[in-house]
Order: C-alpha cells, then sequence, then structure tokens
C-alpha cells in the first residue's frame, strides 16, 4: 500500500477514533508495527495529528467522537457519487432492492428514484431523498425500529424483524473497509439489520470509495464469498488487492470519467 493512501486511512479511522494505538492500527490496516510507528511519526511531523505514548491522535482542538453523518457527506463527495451511478445501472424497472444506511448509498437516490423499483432501506434519510425527488417512481418501504443517534440508521429487532419479511434482488450497502478477506463496518449496532439484508438478497453489491481499500474495521460485516459485485473509485494504488478480491469471484467496477471493469 501506499504511503500517502495510508495515511489518508489513518486520519479517516481518527474521524471515529480520537485516538488510536499502534496495535489498533496494525489490525485495521493490515500493517507492521514498524511501518504505523512511521506513518504516525510523519503525520505529527507534517502536523495533521499528535504523537502520544504509543498511538497518535486528532490535535487537541479537533477532537470529537465519530462524526456526524451530514459530516461524512462530504469527505470523497465525488467518488461516491459516481459509484452510485455505476451501481443504480444493475438495476431495472420491477426489482426489489435492500438498501442500507450511508454516505455513498444514500447518493444512490438521484439515480434510482425515476425507476419503478421497491427499495427496502432502514435509513431515514436515503427514504426521505427518494420520497422527495420530482422524478420518484420508486416504492418505498422503510425499516421500523431503534433510531441511531446522528446518522439516521434504524435497528434493533423490530428492524430485524422487517427484514425477514422479504426477499430481494440486489441488496446495496457501505463498508468502512474492503481487505482481501471481506467487507468490515464499524457501526455494531445495525450489523445484523445489514447482514440480514445479504440473507434475503440474491445478489449483495458493495459500495466503497478508495478510501476503505486495504482497510479492515472493528466489525465483520460480510466474507468476500457473499459480496457479488464491488463498486469502488480508480485511484491507481490498489491493483493488486483488488486483483486479489477478483480471484475471490467479486465483480469489480472501478469509476473515474470512464469506467472499467476487472
Amino acid at each position: 500500500m501506499k504511503r500517502r493512501l495510508r495515511q489518508r486511512q489513518i486520519l479517516e479511522l481518527l474521524r471515529f477514533e480520537p485516538e488510536l494505538s499502534v496495535d489498533q492500527a496494525c489490525e485495521r490496516l493490515n500493517a507492521s508495527p514498524a511501518t504505523i510507528r512511521r506513518e504516525f511519526v510523519e503525520l505529527a511531523k507534517e502536523g495533521r495529528a499528535e504523537k502520544t505514548w504509543g498511538g497518535i491522535r486528532v490535535l487537541g482542538n479537533e477532537a470529537a467522537a465519530a462524526p456526524a453523518f451530514a459530516s461524512r457527506l462530504v469527505v470523497e463527495a465525488d467518488g461516491k457519487k459516481a459509484i452510485a451511478r455505476a451501481a443504480a445501472e444493475l438495476l431495472v424497472d420491477g426489482d426489489v432492492v435492500m438498501i442500507g444506511g450511508g454516505t455513498t448509498t444514500l447518493q444512490l437516490a438521484e439515480f434510482i428514484a425515476s425507476k419503478k423499483l421497491r427499495v427496502i432501506t432502514n435509513s431515514l434519510v436515503i427514504a426521505q431523498a427518494l420520497d422527495q425527488s420530482s422524478r420518484r417512481g420508486a416504492e418505498i418501504h422503510l425499516v421500523g425500529g431503534m433510531l441511531q443517534p446522528e446518522c439516521g440508521f434504524v435497528a434493533g429487532a423490530q428492524a430485524e424483524s422487517f427484514i425477514k419479511q422479504y426477499h430481494a434482488n440486489w441488496a446495496f450497502l457501505g463498508a468502512a473497509g474492503i481487505d482481501e478477506t471481506s467487507a468490515t463496518n464499524y457501526n455494531e449496532t445495525v450489523l445484523a439489520s445489514e447482514r440480514l439484508m445479504i440473507e434475503q438478497s440474491a445478489k449483495v453489491a458493495i459500495l466503497a470509495d478508495h478510501t476503505k481499500l486495504g482497510r479492515k474495521a472493528m466489525c465483520l460485516l460480510c466474507p468476500l464469498s457473499e459480496i457479488d459485485h464491488l463498486f469502488t473509485d480508480e485511484f491507481g494504488e490498489e491493483d493488486s488487492l483488488l486483483k486479489q478480491i477478483v480471484v475471490e469471484g467479486v465483480r469489480i467496477t472501478r469509476v473515474s470519467r470512464s469506467n472499467r471493469d476487472f
């Protein structure tokens, strides 16, 4: 993995955890302690983070909990929109699709609202974006349950019971990390619902921008064997990882000004 990409991934982790130990970074980025320590030192030298005893943290005036959903919308926004546009092409009128909450999956609303679909989602934000479209053709089924703070996701036993009632052609989900073995996420509360979406769908697409490649987040979403299609954006540094993912039977579309498949 190229250094600048690894450093961006460390900074992204710090958006969710104001302090990060060497061991945590090694586990999530699949890197050696020596490599992580070197990246920590470099980030501190550049004034982008602050070294601690055995780790790194965001600068004192920037320390915070996981960022609110709205603030994450601007991160890699162009890439997320291009990913969503390409993924939406999988769907045809009459399809049933389950969509998990996330800043990349939210971008789907613009491209699928006019299609005659049945959409099942655990995201209030996605449901609202579809409903407010002037070209709305989609039928929206909003999962019930407990609303999670700041992200607009609905989770819990009620949500899981709701999802079990339906079968879909596709599940579209986001991920915080994709490596050579699995897709992972941070939000443990909604994982049960997302896993059920996978179980209840004929095919599964993961939508994840290039900053998620090579990263391993805290919680397992699914092994690669359960993913049919990965949509990501082109950055030119992760070809070796993507080739490993393809070996596991996952089709990959990388989007840029001209989409291309692996």
